[in-house]
């Protein structure tokens, strides 16, 4: 059994006999044995029979879409419903309930906190280094939610000011602001953060995780706060990227322009450069998205044998 993962539009799929058809103009017509299947997923703009979607869902098969740039009107059609509803109820409870939601929140702050570790050791900086350790050890000890969001603003904190420092002065890079972007290195952290929270929302409908309710991330109105929570041990690696992004002269500040509307922004030339690089880079970040989203499925499922180590996952 395995997934059918179809990345082109304008694709029709079909059933006969057994089968789905994949019929797609100017290309021989495909078919796969449904038999094969436990998960078939799907881009946006793709046309199907309903006859499909009953076979589907007869033969216990999941049908995902996914819309890259409205993430929001990504859908999934799960076949085994009560599995997922079970996982989803266990969310449901586990995010209400004020211990096992600081549990689950520390174990994603740890694994920021040990791969920031890491990225500063390579980079031989003790002083982060020496935060991070504490940061590690004060973690143990923490037993209220605004105590693990005061430890982990700091260390992010830190870790803005350890990018600085590598980083050439001429970018004007001081601190993280969000809207609007006053300077390049905040427009790019901006886009970035949006494509791979865009992913982690995909994560979450893929394993049947409910998106807006998070552990470290509360709800609140207009965020998906469980993707939020998948991403945080991935910020560190993404902002590492592009700082050598930068460093190596991939871009100049002739790529960007500003206003006082939208801030800083990159521009077209720029884009054209910068979108390559950020693909390339993209399929390490969705792995990563990947192990975690199930890890929280198995730690939902089987809490007292699940590592809470997500170096080991991920």
């Amino acid at each position: 059994m395995s997934t059918l993962v179809i990345e082109k539009h304008d694709i029709t799929l079909e059933y006969v006999t057994d089968c789905l058809v994949i019929r797609q103009p100017d290309a021989p017509v495909r078919t796969v044995p449904l038999s094969r299947l436990n998960k078939v997923i799907c881009m946006h703009n793709v046309q199907l029979s309903t006859q499909l979607i009953g076979q589907l869902q007869h033969r216990g098969i999941d049908f995902i879409v996914l819309n890259n740039r409205y993430v929001n009107h990504s859908f999934a059609l799960y076949a085994n419903t009560h599995q997922y509803a079970l996982r989803r109820c266990q969310q449901y409870a586990w995010q209400l309930e004020p211990s096992q939601r600081l549990l689950i929140a520390k174990i994603f702050c740890a694994h920021k906190f040990r791969v920031s570790l890491r990225l500063a050791q390579a980079g031989a900086e003790h002083r982060l280094q020496a935060q991070l350790g504490m940061a590690l050890e004060s973690l143990a000890k923490v037993s209220q939610e605004e105590q693990l969001r005061g430890l982990e603003g700091s260390v992010q904190r830190g870790l803005f000011l350890y990018w600085r420092q590598q980083l050439d002065p001429a970018w004007g890079f001081e601190q993280r602001i969000r809207r609007p972007p006053p300077d390049p290195v905040n427009a790019l952290l901006s886009f970035a953060y949006t494509v791979v929270h865009q992913e982690a929302v995909r994560q979450c409908k893929k394993y049947g995780l409910d998106p807006d309710l998070g552990f470290y991330h509360r709800l609140a109105y207009g965020r998906q706060s469980l993707a939020c929570d998948l991403m945080e041990p991935l910020r560190p690696k993404v902002e590492q990227w592009l700082v050598k992004v930068l460093a190596k002269g991939e871009l100049n500040r002739r790529h960007f322009s500003k206003n006082r509307t939208d801030g800083c922004f990159l521009g077209k030339e720029g884009r054209l450069l910068f979108y390559p690089l950020f693909d390339q880079q993209l399929p390490m970040f969705k792995r990563q998205l990947a192990a975690h989203a199930r890890w929280l499925v198995n730690y939902l499922k089987q809490p007292d044998q699940t590592a809470t180590n997500l170096e080991v996952v991920a």
